[in-house]
């Protein structure tokens, strides 16, 4: 079975994805391939966005990236041609090798086109105010850059995956032991067990 998890930034994507992986559950981290690919492609990255982009080592940096990217999302969009399709392809040729089931953990699993490879998506969920809290004391970044991070998300939602996929909603707002619980149940019902 592969599952695509996706979510609005800080909804807690990697908390449900630790708890499918204690299930059995092969994780990818589309985020971890992404950067990745920024290394791999970060001549083309500096090309598109300019040398204050990179880093001291000659790699990307980015924070410098992001605070070009998420205000701007023609920046963004230009972003997300150089690297999505290797990171797509990585996780397609990942499911293709078919060990056990699978978890694809991607914030933009539909606009990278994952879902249509998922048998099952999984949309976590959490309330707005939560969030933002979550962005200030997880990625220690000022009101304004998780504020902007939250609003180059105007196009994550759940969405319809057209018959052969279910789409599950997790709600995030309460405690790790309630959440525990409820992706537990779901894992349960996805392996009809």
């Amino acid at each position: 079975m592969v599952v695509g998890l996706t979510g609005r930034y800080c909804a807690g994507k990697d908390s449900v994805a630790r708890i499918f992986g204690r299930h059995g559950f092969r994780l990818i981290d589309v985020d971890g391939l992404g950067h990745q690919a920024l290394a791999q492609k970060a001549d083309e990255v500096a090309a598109a966005f300019g040398g204050a982009v990179r880093d001291a080592a000659g790699g990307i940096d980015r924070r410098a990236l992001g605070r070009i990217v998420f205000p701007d999302s023609r920046a963004l969009a230009r972003l997300e041609a150089i690297v999505h399709p290797a990171m797509a392809s990585t996780v397609r040729r990942i499911i293709a090798e078919k060990q056990g089931d699978i978890l694809v953990n991607a914030a933009v699993l539909h606009r990278m086109g994952l879902a249509e490879d998922c048998d099952v998506v999984v949309w976590v969920t959490a309330p707005a105010a939560l969030r933002l809290l979550r962005a200030l004391r997880r990625d220690g970044t000022t009101l304004g850059k998780a504020l902007a991070r939250m609003r180059a998300q105007p196009d994550l939602r759940p969405q319809l995956n057209g018959p052969a996929v279910d789409t599950y909603t997790v709600r995030n707002g309460g405690t790790a032991r309630s959440l525990e619980r409820r992706v537990t149940a779901l894992v349960r019902r996805l392996k009809g067990s």
